[in-house]
Parts: C-alpha cells; structure tokens; sequence
C-alpha cells in the first residue's frame, strides 16, 4: 500500500526509486496515464553534461580579470537553468489546481474524478487539486454546493469558517464569509470549525454557526430547497435576503434607505424577478426602482 504522502511519492517515481509493487499500484490509479504523459515529456527537457564546479570557477576568475576582457561561454549554464526550469515546471502541473466557478444567477453541475457530484450553487467558488485526487480527496468551497460523494478514501470539504469530513454521501455546505450551514440528506458528517468544536450529524440533522457555536436543528426536505428553485428564511436579517437575491438574479441593491437588521420570515422562487421582489419586499414595506440591474430600495 502506498502510504506516502504525494509530494514524496512524485519526487520518488521522477527518482526512479519505486518498487515494483509501488510502480504497480500507481499504475491502477485513474490520473496514471496523465502522470505518464508527463513525465515522458521530461526526456525533451535533458541537458547537456558538463563540469559545473568547472564552469563556476571559470566565471569567478573571470570576474577578477575585467581587463583581459574575456569573453565566458555561459551556454552549459543556460542549458541547465532552462532544465531545471522545466523541471519545476512540470512538477507544478502535478500540483496545480482545478477550479469551478458559478456566476451569480448560475447553478454548475461538477463531475469529480472518483465519480462524485456537485451541485454548485450562484456565486461559489470550487477548487481541487488536479492529481492525486484519489489520495487526496480534499476540496476547497466559497458559497454554497450539494455534495453527493462516492466511497473511498476520507473526503473533506474547507471553508472559510470551518471543515466538513465525509462519513456518509449526500449533504448540503453553505459556506460563506458570514454563512457557515450544514445540512446531512444521508449518511453522515462530521463538522469542525475553531475552538475545536465538533458535531457529527446524521440524516437529518443540520448545524448553524451562530455566535461562534454550532446550532443544531432538524430537516425534513430530501434535498436543499435551492435544488428546486426558491429559498426560504425564518426570521433572518433582510440583508441576507437581499444578498441571495442578488446571487440567485445577478442584480444589485442600493440600500442605504433602509433598515436591513430587521429580521425577514417567507421567502422568493428564482423564475421570476419581479415575483420574487414582490414576496420579499411588500411585506417589509420597502419600495423599490428598477433602472437595468441596479434595484433602489427606500422605505414606503
């Protein structure tokens, strides 16, 4: 079993200094014929050989000899700065990141590469790292995504505000700058955040951040009601609905007339723009302008 962690492995295959079996095991891992390719581009990249302790006391004495005005030949030099250069290079391939984007007004459905699903939702931010994935089943998330994950090895989710690991296969992450949610749909989960806090959830179970501990509470849904089209909210600041509206339509409010802690219980469906002012903003008594993407808000 390779229990290596990548960094080493990779400097150990580019060393030639895997076992048989190690080679072997490699070679079952889906991401095998990426690695190969290249790696075998690497043969392009060989220097020449030359005498570098040679070569870097010729161009000393030549530095304390600036009157003979001889000319050094620094081509050896270059050839070995430029290979080792693409050394790093392709090493920063193996390392480098896979990100997914969803612009406001936008939901992406993302394929992982054990198989997984996600569902993102407007305005996240996913990211992965491209190789190794089934060793190191690690994702970065900024928003919100309905996760379904295959079995395998530990998967773990970040955010800003706290992890997620995977005991189980479907569950929902909000995970903002502000917004920090977990839903469990099935299996389980285990949710940490900072002060070493932790709870575990099961189906049906779901965890708040708020005030800096976790809150528990109970769902019924199968899946998040975004999924479907609408949010709700039971008694939030009117600023977090105002913030998902302007992620589920792509606009922009001008708030600044009117009072956004007061607190919002309803909630607005994402086909229809002027519907969904009407549900949450009657309500509050707040008028509003539309003038392009660009909504005024003002009190009645």
């Amino acid at each position: 079993m390779l229990d290596e962690n990548e960094h080493t492995y990779l400097a150990k295959w580019l060393n030639n200094d895997l076992n048989p079996e190690e080679l072997e095991e490699l070679k079952t891992l889906p991401e095998y014929g990426d690695y190969k390719k290249i790696v075998d581009g690497m043969g392009y990249f060989k220097a020449p050989s030359f005498d570098l302790q040679e070569s870097l006391q010729t161009t000393i004495g030549s530095l304390d000899q600036p009157k003979k005005g001889k000319v050094i030949k620094l081509r050896p030099v270059l050839y070995a700065i430029s290979a080792v250069a693409s050394v790093i290079l392709i090493i920063a391939l193996f390392f480098n990141k896979v990100t997914y984007i969803a612009n406001p007004a936008q939901q992406l459905a993302i394929v992982l590469p054990d198989g997984s699903s996600v569902d993102l939702n407007a305005s996240s931010t996913l990211t992965h790292q491209r190789f190794f994935w089934s060793q190191n089943r690690k994702i970065s998330l900024d928003g919100e995504a309905f996760f379904k994950v295959t079995s395998g090895t530990n998967f773990m989710v970040a955010t800003q505000l706290g992890k997620i690991e995977v005991m189980g296969t479907r569950f929902n992450i909000k995970g903002r700058s502000n917004e920090f949610q977990i839903s469990c749909y099935e299996g389980k989960v285990r949710v940490s955040i900072k002060d070493n806090q932790q709870k575990i959830l099961q189906k049906g179970e779901r965890v708040s951040l708020k005030d800096k501990k976790l809150i528990e509470e109970h769902i019924t849904n199968a899946e998040p009601l975004w999924k479907k089209g609408e949010s709700i909210f039971n008694s939030v600041s009117l600023r977090e609905v105002l913030d998902e509206l302007e992620r589920q339509y792509d606009i922009t409010f001008r708030r600044d007339r009117i009072d956004q802690n007061q607190l919002f219980t309803g909630g607005f469906n994402y086909n229809d723009l002027h519907i969904a002012l009407e549900s949450v903003l009657v309500p509050m008594g707040i008028e509003y302008i539309i003038n392009g993407t660009t909504i005024s808000l003002s009190t009645l």
